[in-house]
């Protein structure tokens, strides 16, 4: 190490190191919108004590059906069951053996909800959970 005269001092070049952590966190907050694009912030999820965290599995089809039973893919509303239907069936083709996810109002009438799960069980998705909050979420 070599000895300081007097008046005489070290910096260390902070700008490439300013400019490397600005790139992280522009990264970091455009992969976290990507990863949460699916939720439907119209939603309310059911409270119960019985709920577990939900897994983070990298590819799943996420549905999401609102208070009036408007169901939502990927941001986009399905007007109908036939295109729930070949949605459903493009996703287990391409991915198969991964779960969907249906993320129902907790105002949904349960026969929607059930009817959802029944196209997603008919065009042979091997699992489909049924998100909710913990009763100590809000």
């Amino acid at each position: 190490m070599k000895a300081l005269r007097d008046g005489e001092h070290y910096e260390i070049p902070m700008t490439s190191l300013i400019d490397v952590v600005f790139l992280l966190l522009i990264f970091f907050l455009v992969a976290t919108n990507f990863s949460r694009r699916e939720t439907d912030h119209a939603v309310i999820l059911p409270n119960s004590e019985a709920g577990t965290a939900d897994a983070k599995v990298p590819a799943r089809l996420v549905v999401n059906i609102r208070e009036q039973g408007v169901v939502v893919v990927n941001s986009r509303i399905v007007d109908d069951d036939a295109a729930l239907r070949k949605i459903v069936a493009e996703f287990v083709a391409a991915q198969p053996n991964r779960p969907a996810v249906i993320r129902a109002d907790a105002r949904v009438p349960y026969r929607v909800v059930m009817r959802v799960f029944g196209i997603c069980r008919a065009e042979g998705v091997a699992r489909v959970d049924l998100p909710v909050l913990d009763s100590g979420e809000k």
